[in-house]
């Protein structure tokens, strides 16, 4: 993300909370709501660079030529960000000045917050994001284990394929920068390449999201898209 665009992040988020502050709006927490204001703006901030961040990858994955992706998991990450951001900026706007609008005390009630965090548990067996360490060689990685906060691959899985290579979660990877694909001794499949003068690795222990990075290597096979000297099909089939 650029720098402009975390400055243009961070002026919205102070401009939302101390405009009102500001305002003249009576304040139902007196001295209280400057303090207020402060978490409200943090929060906000944290929410927005989140979502800006997350849709700004999306944006560069739907601009990849031949793509072929599940774009319901991603559209619903946005959603359930957005929802939050609007929840949270509602929530603050009712609890520091407009306790008595209908309207607002709907919007701020537990209820839709219930609601929204019922959408992102559901979201969250949809699919598992590669997690990324930036180190001398850069780590990809869907681990096999269950997280809460990373999710599952339970309903579906957020690998795919573009016309030069493989998409997973909100990177992508060209065929011709892989140096070998490959399954390790804990069934993971392995990738290894070269991108931007640096080494990478990929490490895909999630099952479904494995089985589908195979049938994606095998379908890129048949279509003479990577070099068969590269990829271990002894090892490259269904776990």
């Amino acid at each position: 993300m650029n720098k402009k665009l975390q400055n243009l992040i961070l002026a919205i988020s102070i401009i939302i909370p101390f405009g009102f502050y500001l305002s003249g709006l009576k304040s139902e927490l007196g001295q209280g709501s400057f303090m207020y204001s402060v978490f409200w703006g943090i929060i906000n901030y944290l929410f927005l660079m989140t979502t800006a961040d997350f849709i700004s990858k999306f944006n560069k994955i739907l601009k990849l030529p031949g793509l072929k992706i599940r774009k319901r998991t991603y559209f619903i990450n946005i959603i359930v960000y957005i929802g939050f951001l609007i929840f949270v900026n509602i929530y603050f706007l009712q609890q520091i000045y407009l306790r008595n609008v209908k309207i607002i005390n709907y919007l701020a009630s537990p209820l839709v917050i219930i609601g929204l965090f019922l959408l992102f548990l559901y979201n969250l067996q949809n699919g598992k994001f590669l997690k990324k360490e930036e180190k001398e060689t850069d780590i990809y990685e869907i681990s096999k284990k269950r997280s809460f906060r990373d999710g599952n691959d339970i309903l579906g899985n957020v690998v795919g394929s573009y016309e030069q290579g493989l998409v997973i979660g909100t990177y992508y990877f060209s065929y011709e920068n892989m140096k070998s694909i490959s399954k390790s001794k804990d069934d993971e499949i392995v990738i290894k390449g070269k991108d931007d003068s640096k080494n990478y690795i990929v490490k895909i222990g999630s099952l479904n999201s494995a089985n589908q990075v195979i049938i994606e290597v095998n379908n890129a096979l048949n279509q003479g898209k990577i070099d068969e000297k590269k990829v271990n099909l002894k090892k490259i089939k269904n776990f």
